[in-house]
Order: C-alpha cells, then sequence, then structure tokens
C-alpha cells in the first residue's frame, strides 16, 4: 500500500490551516471579562449597592449571633443551588461568545482503500476542511451571542434581585414567628398569673368558681397560642434556610429586626424600562432578530470548505478543492421567510410583553410599599404609643394602690397585643419593600460602565 507524501500536501495544507487559524486568533476574552463583572452586578443587585464581589460558598450562618437580613441574602446568594445554576448558565453564555470568536473547528477526514483483486485501485485520500457557513457569518453569529449573553447576565442579575427579595421576606416572617413566640410566652405568663390569682380567691371564697374557670379556660387558650407559636417560629425558620440554600445545615438562628431601606426616588417608576427583565427581553429580541435574518437570506445553511492530498496505487496525484453546500430547492427554502418573520413578530411581542410587565410590576410594588410603610408609622406613632401609656400608668397607679394588679395585668395585655400588630405592620412594611427593591433592582446598573451594553442592529 503506497504511504502517503505529506511533503506533497504540505502547501494546500498549510495554506487552509493558516486560513482557519486566522480566524481563531480573534479569540477574546470575554468569559474572563464578565465574570468579575457579574460578580459585582449580582451584589450591587442584591445587597444595597455592595461593590465587592460576591462571598465565597461558607454554609450556614453562625449561630453565636444575631442574623440580619443582609447576612442572609448573602448566604443564598453564595450558597443557593438554584441561583448558583443561573450565574453558571450566565458564565455558558458569556463563553459562547469565546467560542465564536474562535472560529470555526476544522475537520480532518483520512481515507484508504483496501484493493480486492490485482487491478483495484487503491485511494489515500486526506482532507482539512472547514464550515464556511460559520466564516461568512461570524459577525452577525458574534453579535447574536453577545446580546445572549447579555440576556443571560441580565437574566442572573434579576434572579439574584428576586432571590433576595425572597430571603428578606422569609427572615422578616421568621422574625415576626421569633417575636410572636416572645409574645406568647409573655401572654402564657400572664395567663398563669390570673390562673393562679382566681384558684387562690375562689380556694379562699373570694372568688366565684365561674371566675376560676375563666382563668383556667383563659390559661388553656394561651398554652395553645405557645404552641402554635412555635411550630410557626420553626417552619418560618426552615423556610429561610431552604432560601438561604443550608436546609441541611443548624438553623436555630436568632434574628436580628430588619430595617425598612430608603424610600424610593419620586421618578423611579420613569426608569421601569431600565429594569433587568426589561431590558432582557429588549436583547433577546434583537438577537433573535439576527439569527431571523440569517435564516432568511439562506446563510444559516451549513456549507464547508477544504483541502488536501489524493493518490491511487498507481502513483496518480491530485489535490483535491472540496465545497460542500444545501440548495435551498426543497420545502426549507420555501419556509425561509415564513420563519423568519415568524421569528422577529414573536420576539418584539415578547418583548413588549416584558416592557408592559417590568412597569406594571415596579409601578404595583411603589403603591404597595407606601401604603404598607403608611399602616406601620401609623401602628408605631398612635396605637402602640398609647397601650405602652396606658400601661405605664397602670402600673405606676398600681404601686400606689389607686388601681388593682388585674387592671395592670390586662393593660399589659392589651399592649402586648398592639405590640403584635405592630410586628406584623413592620414585617409588611419590610416585605412591600423588599419586593419594591426587586422589581427595581439593576436600574442603577443600566448606567453603570461595567453592565454590558445592547447591541444595535
Amino acid at each position: 500500500m503506497p504511504q502517503l507524501p505529506l511533503r506533497a500536501a504540505a502547501a494546500p495544507l498549510a495554506l487552509l490551516l493558516a486560513t482557519l487559524l486566522a480566524a481563531a486568533c480573534t479569540a477574546t476574552d470575554h468569559h474572563d471579562a464578565s465574570r468579575d463583572t457579574l460578580e459585582r452586578d449580582l451584589a450591587r443587585a442584591a445587597l444595597d449597592g455592595g461593590a465587592n464581589p460576591l462571598p465565597a460558598p461558607a454554609g450556614a450562618p453562625p449561630t453565636d449571633r444575631a442574623l440580619t437580613a443582609d447576612a442572609a441574602v448573602a448566604a443564598a446568594l453564595s450558597s443557593n443551588p438554584s441561583f448558583r445554576a443561573d450565574v453558571l448558565d450566565a458564565h455558558e453564555a458569556a463563553l459562547a461568545v469565546d467560542a465564536v470568536a474562535l472560529g470555526p473547528t476544522p475537520m480532518v477526514m483520512l481515507e484508504v482503500g483496501v484493493p480486492l483483486t490485482d487491478m483495484a485501485s487503491v485511494p489515500v485520500l486526506a482532507l482539512l476542511t472547514a464550515s464556511l457557513t460559520d466564516l461568512i457569518t461570524r459577525n452577525d453569529r458574534m453579535e447574536a451571542a453577545c446580546l445572549r449573553a447579555q440576556a443571560a447576565h441580565l437574566a442572573a442579575i434579576d434572579a439574584a434581585s428576586t432571590l433576595a427579595a425572597t430571603v428578606r421576606e422569609r427572615h422578616a416572617m421568621a422574625w415576626q414567628a421569633q417575636e410572636s413566640l416572645r409574645l406568647a410566652h409573655l401572654r402564657m405568663s400572664l395567663a398563669q398569673t390570673e390562673a393562679d390569682r382566681e384558684s387562690t380567691l375562689a380556694a379562699k371564697g373570694l372568688a366565684s368558681s365561674r371566675r376560676d374557670q375563666a382563668g383556667s379556660a383563659m390559661l388553656a387558650a394561651a398554652q395553645a397560642q405557645l404552641e402554635q407559636a412555635r411550630a410557626a417560629h420553626v417552619t418560618s425558620l426552615r423556610a429561610l434556610a431552604i432560601a438561604m440554600g443550608c436546609a441541611l445545615d443548624r438553623t436555630d438562628w436568632t434574628l436580628a429586626r430588619p430595617e425598612l431601606p430608603a424610600r424610593p426616588a419620586q421618578a423611579l417608576l420613569a426608569s421601569s424600562l431600565e429594569t433587568p427583565a426589561a431590558r432582557m427581553a429588549v436583547a433577546l429580541a434583537a438577537a433573535t432578530r439576527i439569527e431571523a435574518s440569517l435564516i432568511r437570506s439562506g446563510l444559516a445553511q451549513n456549507a464547508n470548505i477544504g483541502a488536501g492530498y489524493m493518490q491511487d496505487e498507481e502513483g496518480m496525484r491530485a489535490i483535491p478543492i472540496t465545497l460542500q453546500f444545501a440548495l435551498p430547492i426543497g420545502g426549507e427554502g420555501a419556509t425561509r421567510d415564513e420563519r423568519a418573520t415568524l421569528l422577529e413578530d414573536a420576539a418584539g411581542l415578547r418583548a413588549q410583553a416584558a416592557l408592559q410587565q417590568a412597569h406594571v410590576r415596579l409601578a404595583d410594588a411603589i403603591d404597595r410599599e407606601a401604603s404598607m410603610r403608611a399602616a406601620a408609622d401609623a401602628l408605631e406613632r398612635t396605637t402602640l404609643v398609647a397601650a405602652r401609656a396606658q400601661q405605664e400608668r397602670a402600673r405606676t397607679l398600681a404601686q400606689r394602690g389607686a388601681a388593682t394588679v388585674k387592671e395592670r395585668d390586662q393593660l399589659h395585655l392589651a399592649c402586648l397585643d398592639a405590640e403584635s400588630q405592630a410586628v406584623m405592620a413592620h414585617v409588611s412594611a419590610c416585605i412591600a419593600a423588599a419586593q419594591r427593591v426587586a422589581a427595581s433592582a439593576g436600574i442603577d446598573l443600566a448606567r453603570h460602565d461595567d453592565q454590558p451594553r445592547s447591541a444595535s442592529r
């Protein structure tokens, strides 16, 4: 069998290889540059403007100090498995840009025949081919890949802000359950004191058995409320742990009181089209328009070009130049324009829907936060302040003998009820604020130099 003379084939192979390498040498560092940018943007969107990259996964937060909402969000951003998968999707999309920049992958084909008779020719064929479609459509595909990478970047930002809102909501609800458990213990203590007092008076004949039974019923109700509060506390901590991504670790945290963020600016709603969800839809629509134009032009069909070396048993040699492409003469070619138009129209409608949804989402969140803040402020400044003043006055009167201990305890119980209402109102305001922050997160990133720009077509 004849040997393949590589020296004779070196010239055409070198020419094609040089063409492929020239295309491949324009690889970008898009992914390397976008990784740090993404981590910073996620931190800014979810951690109230933090400029540092996300913390490395460190397991569950410590239990030796009160867990703040910010610490819970930071733990979730570094440990929540679903969110980290979204971040990896964004990194994969950035790598896809580099893959386009590297150019087409060359293909090598070797063919050697085995003679069956003395007269048979033994072909020896070596080809090096590359996708002509990839070379021709490279700029368009690069722009589309950049737009899709930008969309994945924005999707990760939206996922970070949504996760942060969920964690802050569950942190607030867990803090409410913690405070409800504390107040339930106080009610239980008051009910126990009242029941003991009525039981003692009834034993001395100074009170009726009906009052003794009423005290026992109140104690039983307080015990039931205590057990319900204890179960709700455990359940809320587990829900928080799931959002943080550490449900398998210890969750017996003491939670710090959640703080309300600063009130939003009056002109915030006008920037609703700059939210990540809205900008992501616009980027995807632009990428779809580019891809539809490739389909319409026929350049999306795979075509290959290559060169190589061929020799048979008689020593006949040749340098084959190959060109392979599809002819759009079938049914697929007839539907090309219609497919491209449908893709463009659908992408445009999705972008319009996303812009409207982003605007309505932010408008609803702003209105809800305003009403919840007003309710929490009213309860804090009026109902709770008045209840505490009455309790303090009753305590002073009881010390002077001008009021009974029972009257003092009743006002104390009323103060606990007012405090419970204030806690619920504060938690509702915190949840509404977290939802508003999630709806508006990323608006400032749209004007930041590190944020990817939308490509135009």
